[in-house]
């Protein structure tokens, strides 16, 4: 007498699947309404700890229906298996957030050696000091070609001028653009200047020093850091230092460190292909 068997569907295999492949989707979904300025910090937080919960829930939910599968010979070992991979890869990011939170458990600024001094900020402290510090840079050469190198660099990296000043910086212009009562003086435009580009700004040549000030963004969440780049010339060196500091975030997870390596390495770069000059750390 021929007779055959029922085999039970792993029912946890399909939730695991759902759960995991929502939890992916939510991570990226909610980074795109925060760059677009539809979530503010918090509710991006909130967001990315709910798909965080739903990805451990996932993965666990999977683990149970392979272990079904593999105990039972339960039907959806197929789907348990996809659900498995999709809730690991959605926590991939989470499990680097935690390696970088452990290299760098406090603090939202970095800077270089040669900032530390009464004229800026200091770094706010840090279980370890060390790892808020960089190496500066000094070269052999004149400040002005450090600063074109750094300007170059900056351009590269995205990150954006807000203002320069030098011992060659002129005073600011009043604000009296010759308003006298209600009567606006005309100011007299040159036709040759009709239709060319607008002069340089932050063109200033043959200074010995330079303090930049500009904003950087982090790759994917774009937060914003404040940055401080003070270019010096000393004899025939020319010394460059940098802080980088959060502006809304109280952990930065490394952030404003690597943004001061990557721009360093960058006017490397940038002086090494204009004059073969080798950095002195």
């Amino acid at each position: 007498m021929a007779g055959h068997y029922l085999r039970t569907r792993a029912r946890t295999a399909g939730w695991a699947w759902s759960v995991g492949a929502f939890s992916l989707i939510l991570i990226p979904v909610g980074i795109l309404l925060f760059r677009v300025k539809l979530l503010d910090l918090d509710n991006l937080s909130w967001t990315l700890l709910l798909a965080g919960g739903l990805a451990s829930a996932g993965l666990l939910l999977a683990v149970a229906a392979i272990s079904k599968v593999w105990r039972k010979g339960a039907v959806g070992g197929g789907r348990a298996v996809a659900a498995l991979v999709v809730a690991a890869v959605a926590l991939l990011p989470f499990g680097g957030a935690a390696y970088l939170y452990r290299l760098f458990p406090d603090g939202a600024s970095a800077e270089t050696a040669g900032l530390g001094d009464a004229s800026l900020a200091p770094v706010a402290a840090t279980s370890d000091t060390s790892q808020a510090l960089v190496p500066g840079r000094d070269y052999q050469a004149t400040a002005s070609m450090v600063y074109e190198a750094a300007r170059a660099t900056m351009e590269q990296q995205g990150i954006e001028i807000t203002d320069v000043q030098s011992s060659l910086t002129p005073p600011r212009d009043s604000d009296d653009l010759g308003i006298s009562g209600t009567v606006r003086v005309p100011i007299p435009t040159l036709r040759g200047s009709i239709g060319a580009e607008p002069p340089d700004p932050f063109a200033i040549k043959d200074a010995r020093d330079y303090t930049i000030q500009a904003v950087a963004y982090a790759p994917v969440f774009g937060f914003a850091s404040d940055v401080t780049i003070r270019i010096a010339e000393e004899g025939a060196q020319t010394f460059i230092d940098m802080r980088s500091a959060s502006r809304d975030l109280d952990r930065d997870l490394g952030q404003n460190r690597r943004v001061i390596v990557s721009f360093l390495n960058g006017v490397d770069e940038a002086m090494r292909a204009a004059e073969g000059i080798v950095p002195e750390e």
